[in-house]
C-alpha cells in the first residue's frame, strides 16, 4: 500500500512538473513573438516596437519620458479615444518606429472593464474599453499583441463582456464613465481578429512600484539622459514600473502567460512586497547590463591612435 502511494505521488509530481514546464514554454513562445529581442544593444532600443499605455493615476509625473528614452512609444491619458488616436498617429507618422505590441498599465476593474482615470473621485476623468473594441481598433494600425497588466485581467475576456461591457455589473470600482465607454461594433467577430490578447495565466492583483533614477548606475543614467536629449525631452526623477513589465524584460521564468484565454475567478491574491522588490533589483541590474554592453561596444568601435616614433 505504501509503495502504491509513493508511486502515485511520484506520478503526480511528474505530471505537475510537466504541466509547469509546458506553461513556461508557452510563455516563452508568446514573448518571442510579442517581444523578440530580450538583449538589445542599446538602452534606447529596449522598447523598440512596443508601446505602453498608462492610466494617469498609476503613473508619476513625466513617466512617459522614461519609457520613451528606453525606446518605447508611451501614451498616458484618461480617455481611451485619445490613447487610440495617439497610437494611430504614432504608427502613421513614424513608420521607422512602428509599434506592434502594446502593454496596458491600466485598471482591470476586477475584470469588468479596462479603465483609465485620473483618480478615484466620482467626477474625475475616466473611460472604459472592452477587449473586443481594442482588437477592432488596433488591428488596422498594425498592433498584433496586447499584453494586459491589470488586476484580474483574464476576466476581461469573458465572452459576455468581451465585446460589450456590462455597465450594470454592480462592482464598486466601476465608477462613472465621465469620458465614455468604447464597445466593439455589433458585427465584430473577435474569433477572426489578428490581435492576440495576452494576460497572466491566473487571476491576481497587479503591483506597480515607483523607482528613482538615482538607483541606476551612473553610466546607465548618462545613456538614458543622452537618449532623452536626442528626443528633445528631459528624463524624470522617478518612474513607475509594474511587476509584469519587470518580469517580461528580465525574462522571469515564473511569469506564466496565456493567450486569448478567459478566466472566471476573481482573486484578491497579491504578490508579496519582498518579491516585487526582488524583481525591481533584477530590473535595475538588467538596465545596467544593457548600458554596460552599449558602453563597451562604443569603446571597442573607437578608432585607435597609433603613435609613431620619429627617426632622426
Amino acid at each position: 500500500m505504501i509503495r502504491k502511494f509513493c508511486l502515485l505521488l511520484v506520478i503526480l509530481l511528474l505530471v505537475s512538473s510537466r504541466a509547469a514546464s509546458a506553461l513556461e514554454h508557452s510563455s516563452r513562445t508568446l514573448l518571442r513573438s510579442a517581444w523578440p529581442d530580450p538583449s538589445p544593444a542599446k538602452i534606447s532600443e529596449i522598447g523598440r516596437g512596443v508601446g505602453v499605455v498608462f492610466s494617469p493615476d498609476l503613473s508619476v509625473p513625466n513617466n512617459c519620458r522614461f519609457y520613451e528614452a528606453l525606446g518605447f512609444a508611451c501614451f498616458q491619458d484618461a480617455d481611451w479615444n485619445h490613447v487610440l488616436d495617439g497610437i494611430h498617429r504614432h504608427n502613421t507618422l513614424h513608420p521607422e518606429r512602428r509599434i506592434y505590441t502594446l502593454v496596458l498599465e491600466t485598471h482591470g476593474t476586477n475584470g469588468n472593464g479596462l479603465k483609465l482615470q485620473t483618480s478615484y473621485a466620482p467626477t474625475a476623468e475616466r473611460s472604459y474599453i472592452a477587449v473586443g473594441a481594442l482588437q477592432e481598433r488596433l488591428e488596422p494600425d498594425g498592433i498584433y499583441y496586447v499584453i494586459i497588466s491589470a488586476c484580474n485581467s483574464g476576466r476581461l475576456l469573458r465572452q459576455y463582456i468581451h465585446n460589450e461591457l456590462d455597465v450594470y455589473n454592480g462592482d464598486k470600482l466601476f465608477l462613472p464613465a465621465t469620458c465614455g465607454i468604447i464597445n466593439a461594433s455589433p458585427d465584430f467577430d473577435d474569433s477572426r481578429s489578428a490581435v492576440t490578447i495576452i494576460t497572466p495565466e491566473s487571476s491576481h492583483i497587479e503591483t506597480t512600484l515607483v523607482g528613482s533614477m538615482k538607483e541606476l548606475a551612473p553610466e546607465t543614467r548618462q545613456l538614458i539622459s543622452a537618449s532623452a536629449r536626442a528626443l528633445h525631452i528631459v528624463p524624470p526623477a522617478q518612474f513607475a514600473v509594474s511587476d509584469i513589465m519587470m518580469q517580461i524584460l528580465t525574462r522571469d521564468h515564473r511569469l506564466q502567460l496565456a493567450a486569448n484565454q478567459s478566466v472566471d475567478e476573481m482573486s484578491p491574491e497579491m504578490q508579496p512586497a519582498d518579491r516585487s522588490e526582488q524583481l525591481f533589483t533584477r530590473f535595475l541590474t538588467y538596465l545596467n547590463a544593457v548600458a554596460a554592453r552599449e558602453r563597451s561596444t562604443r569603446i571597442a568601435r573607437q578608432p585607435k591612435t597609433v603613435e609613431r616614433s620619429s627617426i632622426r
